[in-house]
């Protein structure tokens, strides 16, 4: 039986740090919106992203496919990468030292259990509504008073344009195998593409899929929307590139673009459309459905074939 699809946003933070906290979430099913929210009176910045994270898991009365979105690397890398080597160690890291706030990645350990998820990193107080969201019911928990109800945005208008490309990727962070499928829609028809590679990441998967495809299809002046759940793919390619090129693939900070390879890549493969980027927060229409399906399929094959080896 299909475990229930579930997209999760969470933000936590004290002020000053370590000081008075706040954590939030917010769960969409089947359409539905649920906010949850608590404060503590004397933590850290590090404590409340995870508090969140655990209330959110905790707050799912089943089993469920979850899209889990965060601003936080602490959180994201701590369960992509570094958990099972603690768990491995007793809870220790690399170094023998005891992991920092144990207590709670013990209990977000236990949390994830049973749930299949895919872990998305958002630049915080950037474009997505609903990370801003979590970000001000956090804020409001910590700072004791009530946030006013989310505004419904305005529905976005669907882009005009004769061909539709939906890209999405996926990682066995277990077998540290990435996955990516590309639904290409155009008048004559529509065809689904996808992939895998070993060692790889969420963010290298959504680029190489999105460069492959459009490597494939004839370069055409007419426009065309790719439509991705990725914010790195849709700002990096919308926002960021420009600058990165002007600066010789340095960041604003100075520092290395990283996936610079693949950035290069995907930026070579645009040229020639005239591409829209469109970032959407769930892969709902049939085509983008298409994708996730094909990125999982990859991601199965693969590990199947490597058995089998």
């Amino acid at each position: 039986m299909a475990k229930p699809q579930v997209t999760i946003y969470s933000d936590g933070g004290a002020k000053p740090n370590p000081g008075a906290g706040g954590w939030a979430a917010l769960i969409i099913e089947n359409g539905q919106i649920d906010e949850i929210s608590g404060r503590e009176p004397n933590t850290t910045n590090n404590r409340m992203e995870l508090m969140a994270a655990i209330m959110a898991l905790q707050a799912l009365e089943e089993a469920s496919e979850i899209d889990f979105h965060t601003d936080s690397q602490y959180l994201k890398n701590g369960i992509t990468q570094w958990m099972s080597g603690w768990v491995r160690n007793g809870w220790l890291t690399a170094n023998k030292q005891p992991v920092q706030n144990q207590d709670l990645w013990e209990t977000l350990h236990e949390a994830l259990e049973d749930h299949t998820i895919k872990w998305h990193w958002v630049k915080g107080h950037a474009t997505s509504k609903y990370n801003n969201r979590v970000d001000e019911l956090a804020t409001a928990a910590r700072e004791q008073f009530e946030a006013a109800p989310m505004s419904a945005p305005a529905p976005k208008a669907n882009a005009k344009a004769d061909v539709k490309l939906y890209v999405y990727s996926t990682m066995d962070y277990t077998a540290k195998m990435g996955g990516w499928g590309v639904t290409v829609e155009t008048p004559d028809g529509v065809k689904v593409y996808a992939g895998s590679e070993a060692n790889s990441s969420d963010n290298q998967m959504v680029l190489v899929g999105c460069a492959r495809v459009l490597e494939e299809l004839a370069h055409s002046p007419q426009p065309m929307v790719v439509y991705s759940d990725s914010e790195y793919l849709t700002n990096g390619m919308s926002k960021w590139l420009a600058g990165w090129v002007k600066r010789g693939w340095k960041t604003a900070a100075g520092e290395p673009v990283k996936n610079q390879v693949l950035w290069k890549r995907l930026q070579t493969a645009t040229q020639g459309f005239n591409i829209q980027w469109e970032h959407l927060e769930k892969f709902e229409h049939e085509h983008s459905k298409k994708a996730v399906e094909a990125a999982k399929k990859a991601v199965e094959r693969a590990g199947n074939t490597n058995t089998k080896i």
